[in-house]
């Protein structure tokens, strides 16, 4: 069962500051260098293509070498964030962190992510993040 950590998040201008503030999210659960790593690969996966899926819906995530366990913050924006136009608005923002080395738990945690997002509907703008937390806990045990 991956570490779950669910936030609200605020008005950001764009996805660099809603990824930083999301990544901070993790600084008490993540040793520093570890975070700085992941920091590293979600910013080269949004390099090369966006994590916006549909729905509302983005999914950043990075895999790195050292991490024990599989880490997931999701976010909720009321407003959403331009991911990374206005054209692909997220308001719900999902960050994965997985082993490099865990390839299988990397590509279900994000099948199990899109699966639980599509079983939302139209809803997913008026969940709180505990019920996000406890939807996500569901869909990824």
């Amino acid at each position: 069962m991956p570490f779950i950590k669910a936030i609200r998040l605020g008005d950001f201008p764009g996805q660099a500051e809603c990824l930083e503030y999301m990544l901070g999210a993790l600084a008490p659960d993540m040793p520093a260098e570890t975070l700085s790593d992941l920091k590293e690969a979600v910013y080269l996966r949004e390099d090369t293509a966006s994590t916006y899926l549909e729905d509302g819906l983005a999914v950043p995530h990075g895999r790195i070498s050292g991490l024990g366990a599989e880490y997931v913050v999701a976010g909720i924006s009321s407003g959403g964030v331009d991911w990374p136009t206005e054209d692909c608005r997220a308001n719900l923002v999902i960050l994965v962190a997985v082993d490099r080395s865990r390839v299988a738990a990397y590509l279900s945690i994000l099948q199990k992510i899109i699966k639980w997002r599509k079983s939302l509907g139209g809803s997913a703008a008026g969940i709180s993040p505990e019920e996000m937390a406890r939807g996500l806990e569901l869909a990824l045990n």
